[in-house]
């Protein structure tokens, strides 16, 4: 290749092959220097208690902007959270003087006490009073009082059982337990005997659990002697004797014998008879005539 007509083109003198050869040496040395890193700025590091603020801040300002969406309750103030206290406007100081004064086992029973506690200002206590909600012993009148109750005159009203032997199918029905079978079985076996002579008969209604008996006797009970009409017990036939729940056959039959062959009937000798219910003899008494 002819270099003589590119020569022409190119020929710099002495000097300023010397300036263009400087330039060049400029530039590699400033590169160089730059991609080492020797002139990058060092970065003071943030302090530990800064960064630690500014991660609070951050999820505080997250959770406030949350909250803003839910509706404010009743809170009682003793127990406060350092969020709601954020929230509510408090410095870090007002809420600290809250917990120092809680870990003496101590409480506000007011807003006026909350506010000599924290140091709130009154803008901020404004805003908060509202919602504080008190228990209802903080104004009791000594430490052995836990409640305060309002003085008005509280009247019991008691029960008054009614009579066993006037109660209806409805009076029974009302009671926890007895549906309308149940209730017609009691008034059935009521009307077999004539009357009830004694709450203990109701032990001998078929179907009628403890529990139950135990209602109808709270809610039931004698008012007064009924009044039956009393068997003769020595004149009356094995048909009569067989109508009443007590003397049902072949008792009735034993009755009439045991009579025939000893003449009339006394209460003791009555405990003679075959199939005499002696746990019941002093009920079964009442309901009959020597």
């Amino acid at each position: 290749m002819n270099f003589i007509f590119i020569r022409q083109f190119i020929h710099y003198t002495k000097s300023q092959r010397l300036g263009i050869l400087s330039l060049l040496m400029t530039i590699f040395v400033l590169q160089g220097i730059y991609f080492s890193g020797v002139l990058e700025p060092e970065l003071e590091p943030v302090p530990q208690n800064i960064q630690q603020w500014l991660a609070d801040t951050q999820e505080k300002d997250t959770l406030v902007k949350q909250y803003k969406k839910q509706p404010v309750y009743l809170f009682n103030p003793n127990f406060l959270t350092d969020y709601k206290a954020y929230k509510w406007g408090m410095s870090t100081q007002e809420y600290q003087r809250l917990v120092d004064f809680r870990k003496q086992n101590k409480y506000v029973n007011s807003a006026q006490e909350f506010q000599t506690v924290t140091q709130v200002p009154d803008a901020v206590l404004n805003k908060m009073k509202v919602y504080f909600k008190f228990p209802a012993w903080v104004n009791a009148k000594s430490k052995q009082e836990k409640f305060i109750f309002n003085q008005k005159t509280f009247v019991e009203k008691k029960m008054v059982p009614k009579d066993i032997n006037a109660a209806t199918a409805e009076d029974f029905v009302a009671i926890r337990g007895i549906g309308e079978v149940l209730a017609e079985r009691i008034l059935k076996y009521r009307s077999s005997l004539g009357a009830f002579v004694s709450m203990e008969q109701l032990d001998e209604v078929y179907g009628l659990k403890p529990e139950v008996i135990t209602e109808l006797n709270e809610h039931f009970t004698l008012l007064k002697a009924p009044d039956v009409v009393k068997i003769k017990i020595n004149e009356a036939t094995i048909k009569e004797l067989g109508q009443f729940p007590y003397f049902r056959y072949p008792v009735s039959r034993n009755i009439v014998a045991y009579r025939s062959m000893n003449g009339d009937l006394t209460i003791e000798e009555l405990t003679n008879v075959k199939g005499i219910n002696l746990e019941k003899l002093k009920i079964i008494a009442l309901y009959l005539e020597f």
